[in-house]
């Protein structure tokens, strides 16, 4: 008979560990970095940006939100408080063609069946305009009942029309934006001086979810450590 496995260790304030589920038969293990996400930025980002499929859009979203890091098409897996750790919050991008929404649902279904790193939560997932004409009536379709299944996962959801602005720029041309700046420039139509405003609202928008799960979590871990009352 084998042994038992062993718990997880801490992995600081942020959330309470716990024992890692084996995932399911039917769940596909996900890709992940088995280290720090590399090319990190010097200051550690507050979420991670993960693609589900290649051409996501991550780079370019990445490079527009300051606070947020680039995990490529992998999940972080070294989660924790650590300088060398990586934070546990996770926003899903996808394009809203069809393999890009099936993807999206993939990696639901694998987090759902705890398939994906111990204490990874997602914030939310992100469907990004893959053109600028209206979607076909399936893929609409099939895009609802994935955004059915993050919203009963708790994640938010979130989508992103085509801006036509991005085709001609390499990620490093990209304005970053910062939702917590004081100044709140306007939008002057050169996205190398500031992002396109629905970029912007966007930033927003996952900012604000990424520190309300944030600070669920940390009351979560807070409740954990508590002793029992007698």
């Amino acid at each position: 008979m084998g042994s038992a496995q062993p718990q997880s260790p801490s992995r600081g304030e942020l959330f309470e560990a716990v024992e890692p589920t084996p995932p399911t038969p039917a769940a596909t293990p996900v890709p992940m970095w088995h280290r720090a996400v590399p090319n990190r930025p010097a200051r550690p980002p507050l979420l991670w940006l993960v693609g589900v499929h290649g051409g996501a859009g991550v780079s370019s979203l990445a490079a527009s939100l300051r606070w947020a890091g680039d995990a490529g098409q992998r999940w972080p897996a070294r989660i924790g408080a650590g300088a060398d750790m990586d934070s546990p919050l996770v926003v899903l991008i996808g394009r809203s063609h069809l393999r890009g929404v099936n993807a999206l649902h993939r990696a639901l279904l694998a987090h759902q069946a705890q398939a994906t790193p111990v204490g990874s939560a997602v914030v939310g997932v992100l469907t990004v305009a893959d053109s600028a004409r209206p979607l076909p009536v399936p893929v609409a379709q099939r895009r609802e009942e994935m955004e059915g299944l993050a919203v009963e996962l708790g994640a938010r959801t979130w989508r992103l029309g085509w801006l036509e602005q991005w085709r001609a720029l390499e990620p490093y041309e990209m304005a970053a934006w910062d939702p917590a700046a004081d100044v709140s420039p306007m939008d002057e139509g050169d996205p190398t001086r500031t992002p396109p405003q629905p970029v912007r609202l966007l930033a927003e928008q996952i900012l604000t979810a990424a520190r309300i799960a944030g600070t669920r979590i940390t009351e979560r871990a807070r409740h954990g450590a508590e002793p029992a009352s007698p």
